[in-house]
């Protein structure tokens, strides 16, 4: 199915934005001659160019008989060329869905083409009648519809999607950009849809290493990790998305109990009753919000780093290096600070000397005078 917008922009200016996608179907028997069945997806060529794929529905299906009149009006069953009847859906058809978490749909997101295997399910929903077939629902979005955040762009659109460099595949090193989104009227808010977000995060403490960051006037939210067909509304008509990888090139990470790519991420937005300005460019390294964000953590690290941090004011100052074979600890004061370490081995020695000329001095003085 192909949609079409044209919109006169009150601007003095006219507007064509194609907001146009293909919905397709895709459906694969479970008794094959040979070989394990799988089923295949493909966005490769929609209207004049590549599109992404975005999953829909999946499903298994138990087909009933294919004749009069079992099934009513078999005009009505989803049937797709090149597949029998018996494995297309049609309306009589007991489905489950629940078996989709034995497919990890994630890995077709945004890709052009992808094939995956599937397999037989018993369906509880069905009497626990073993499945004819697994349909699939999906879209293709053109990929010239779909911003890079790191693009320089400046549209007026009524909806669209950003995404991270490189998506589907990993995101580069050392990306710092944002894209700011300005409805032209209203109080509705905009509506985003994280289609997928596979971000890199610490392990330890679960905080964010790369990550995308919603900013809403004085409010700044972080996102990273794993994020799925997720909606949030940020009540306001001008928001900022900021998005920020480090120098570590790590492209896979576990989450839960699936290893997954680092792809990044896709984010559909969308503001009711109006238009929307997207513009996109990359961040300057002198950015006064994300050196704010990218700042470290002010905490005092332990005494045998090269770094400490000052709590009193978050600046970061050098330690004096530790001479070899000092085993003296270092005092600390009460505002956690670092002092000095004392004078060091020779100047001891130094010290030394002198005391003991003094002593020497005193005794042939004492001496005289007797």
């Amino acid at each position: 199915m192909d949609f079409a917008v044209t919109i006169f922009v009150i601007c003095g200016c006219f507007l064509h934005f194609a907001a146009s996608y293909e919905n397709k179907t895709a459906s694969q028997c479970f008794k094959v001659e040979r070989g394990q069945p799988k089923i295949n997806l493909n966005c490769s060529m929609i209207n004049d160019g590549p599109g992404m794929i975005l999953m829909t529905s999946a499903f298994h299906g138990r087909s009933y008989p294919r004749q009069w009149p079992m099934v009513k009006d078999l005009t009505k069953c989803n049937h797709i060329p090149g597949v029998p009847l018996k494995c297309s859906y049609c309306p009589e058809d007991c489905t489950d869905s629940s078996m989709n978490l034995a497919y990890d749909w994630t890995k077709c997101t945004g890709k052009e083409e992808c094939e995956s295997y599937v397999m037989q399910a018993s369906m509880g929903r069905c009497e626990n009648q073993y499945s004819d077939y697994l349909h699939v629902d999906y879209s293709c979005i053109p990929q010239k519809e779909v911003f890079d955040i790191c693009d320089t762009t400046d549209k007026w659109v009524p909806e669209g999607s950003i995404r991270s460099p490189n998506y589907p595949n990993h995101y580069p090193t050392n990306q710092k950009c944002m894209c700011t989104l300005e409805a032209g009227w209203g109080t509705n808010g905009i509506d985003l849809t994280f289609h997928e977000l596979l971000l890199e995060k610490n392990k330890e403490d679960q905080t964010c290493v790369d990550w995308l960051m919603i900013k809403n006037g004085n409010q700044k939210t972080k996102k990273c990790g794993e994020i799925f067909e997720t909606k949030v509304n940020v009540p306001s008509r001008k928001i900022d998305l900021y998005f920020f990888s480090d120098d570590k090139d790590n492209d896979k990470q576990t989450f839960q109990y699936f290893e997954r790519p680092l792809k990044g991420f896709w984010v559909h937005f969308k503001f009711s009753g109006a238009n929307i300005r997207i513009n996109c460019k990359k961040v300057p390294l002198y950015d006064p919000i994300l050196s704010e964000m990218t700042r470290p953590t002010t905490t005092t690290t332990a005494a045998t780093t090269d770094f400490t941090t000052d709590v009193t004011n978050t600046t970061t100052t050098i330690r004096q290096p530790i001479v070899k074979g000092d085993t003296r600890k270092k005092k600390v004061g009460r505002n956690n600070s670092v002092h000095k370490v004392g004078a060091s081995q020779g100047d001891s020695s130094s010290a030394s000397t002198i005391s003991s000329s003094i002593h020497l001095i005193s005794a042939m003085l004492m001496m005289l005078m007797k």
